[in-house]
């Protein structure tokens, strides 16, 4: 009896083998790479609603003081109350993100002393950590968090519970 089961085991084996084996060449395959344009290659974007989001920033600190940000294109408004220049940059931003102004050009928008700059970013939810990139000035402290809801009802329960970027931000303001 223990030779019919072994022998049976050593066929289905060799049977299963058979049957697995990779096609000559295959090992050498390479990555589908898409040309810009090619129908179902598009980059994966956020989709949603987006929002709007109000930044005071000086040296060396963010506030965010209004708005609420949705998954989605999202308007970012920096709003520069010193006298030098400070920008916005978004660790992790999605590839296709509008960035404007940046020393290194990764910043979603940058304004100088006193004045007030307009960018957009393409943001998934979550949570975002949000710098100046200018250098020496995360270091000096320009760094917060900034929370990216799923949907609009997520955001209106946290708009309601009173626990936004901007309820943080107003009861413990880092300027």
């Amino acid at each position: 009896m223990r030779r019919s089961t072994l022998g049976l085991f050593a066929t289905a084996l060799v049977m299963l083998t058979g049957c697995a084996t990779i096609p000559e060449g295959a090992v050498d395959a390479q990555a589908l790479e898409c040309p810009p344009g090619t129908e179902g290659c598009d980059e994966i974007r956020p989709v949603g609603p987006g929002g709007e989001v109000e930044f005071e920033m000086d040296n060396f600190w963010f506030n965010i003081t209004d708005g609420v940000a949705v998954t989605g294109d999202i308007e970012v408004t920096a709003i520069n109350v010193g006298p030098a220049y400070h920008n916005i940059e978004f660790l992790g931003a999605a590839e296709g993100s509008t960035f404007m102004g940046g020393s290194d050009g990764d910043a979603v928008v940058g304004a100088d002393g006193n004045e007030t700059g307009v960018g957009v970013a393409a943001l998934f939810p979550g949570e975002w950590t949000v710098i100046c990139n200018v250098p020496g000035h995360r270091a000096a402290g320009m760094e917060t968090t900034m929370t990216v809801y799923a949907t609009e009802e997520e955001a209106q329960a946290a708009i309601e519970a009173g626990e936004t970027d901007v309820d943080r931000d107003a009861a413990d303001p880092q300027g």
